[in-house]
């Protein structure tokens, strides 16, 4: 009988434990909740030769680059996976590689990424915009959070700790103004507190012809069932795309839509890794004349719920441009690196600016 009410006495006091952890948990991220206001500007980097844009021909590169802690050996608890960080040595290694590869980018004009850490745990909190930024001296660059939170208590053994990360703009012309513009798409009370404020980023550059070039760099909600929070995301890009249009400026909108293009077909992308389909983006959501345009054939994303298996992990695009009517694509190719460093693969495109 004794051991039975040492047992009870036990339960009842981790029971009580896990209780205060909760609360104390909650509290925390209530009182530290980062809330971003409809419309922030951003401080641009200096550069000491800045000019406009000078051809009408324009290239560009999109690359949700994983926080430098997503590629082929790692899996990832939000996905179903089992782990939470990379180790030290990952790290490195797919930084390095990801910047790597950006410095073999150099011609390109306009860089968006997604994903991008500044102060998290999970990548020993080495500031990526620092890096980058610096890898890269010839670029102008803006950036704000997009993930900003204390401290994300799951998982509960092993929790993922502070994150703050975010989108990057670089560009070889510089920008006039860049702003976080926020989506303001939550989940619920208390799942909010810990999960990302989404939001897009919009740089504007002086056309030479009285116009602008607006860039947009997106990254729309994931662990959506049922994509509630995209529809809700959508329309706010969208009108304010439709709007910059109207006033005669030429848009270009990138990034992880997290969200399938219209007719997206699985029979066409490349047979390496098993192609899915997740929501598609809805082909009624820009007026006519608007150009979706990505690469059919190379997949934008892998799944990670287990490492990277060529031929079993199965993959999607997600990660294209959306055009008004006066930018025309004049290609669009996707990179296939074989998720080394990231489970996303950079995609470029060219256009051409019709006056």
């Amino acid at each position: 009988m004794k051991k039975v009410k040492l047992l009870l006495k036990v339960i009842f006091l981790v029971i009580t434990l896990c209780l205060l952890y909760l609360g104390f948990v909650i509290l925390y991220g209530t009182l530290t909740d980062y809330r971003s206001l409809d419309k922030v500007d951003l401080k641009i980097s200096e550069r000491i030769n800045g000019e406009g844009i000078n051809s009408d021909t324009l290239t560009f590169l999109s690359w949700n680059i994983g926080f430098c802690g997503l590629g082929a050996e790692m899996d990832f608890f939000y996905d179903g996976g089992e782990m939470v960080r990379p180790t030290d040595i990952l790290v490195d290694k797919y930084t390095n590689g990801v910047v790597a590869f950006l410095k073999k980018n150099t011609t390109i004009d306009f860089i968006i990424l997604q994903e991008v850490d500044e102060n998290s745990a999970r990548t020993n909190r080495q500031n990526e915009i620092e890096i980058i930024s610096k890898a890269l001296p010839d670029y102008f660059y803006s950036y704000d959070d997009n993930y900003n939170v204390k401290f994300v208590p799951v998982p509960f053994l092993n929790p993922l700790g502070k994150v703050e990360a975010g989108q990057m703009n670089l560009s070889k012309v510089q920008p006039v103004s860049s702003q976080r513009m926020a989506f303001h798409s939550a989940y619920a009370w208390p799942k909010r507190l810990f999960m990302l404020d989404r939001c897009f980023v919009v740089s504007r550059f002086d056309a030479g012809n009285g116009k602008h070039l607006v860039l947009l760099n997106t990254h729309n909600s994931a662990y959506d069932a049922g994509g509630k929070l995209r529809m809700l995301e959508m329309p706010v890009i969208r009108d304010l795309m439709v709007e910059e249009y109207k006033k005669g400026n030429y848009v270009v909108a990138g990034g992880d839509w997290n969200q399938n293009p219209p007719e997206y077909d699985v029979s066409k992308v490349d047979v390496a890794y098993a192609a899915v389909t997740r929501v598609e983006m809805d082909d009624s959501l820009f007026p006519e004349g608007w150009t979706i345009i990505w690469d059919p054939a190379t997949p934008t994303n892998r799944e990670i719920e287990t490492p990277l298996q060529k031929g079993k992990t199965e993959s999607t695009i997600i990660d294209y441009f959306i055009l008004s009517p006066n930018v025309e694509g004049l290609n669009i190719h996707t990179e296939n690196l074989d998720f080394e460093n990231s489970d996303h693969h950079p995609v470029f495109l060219k256009v051409f600016i019709n006056e």
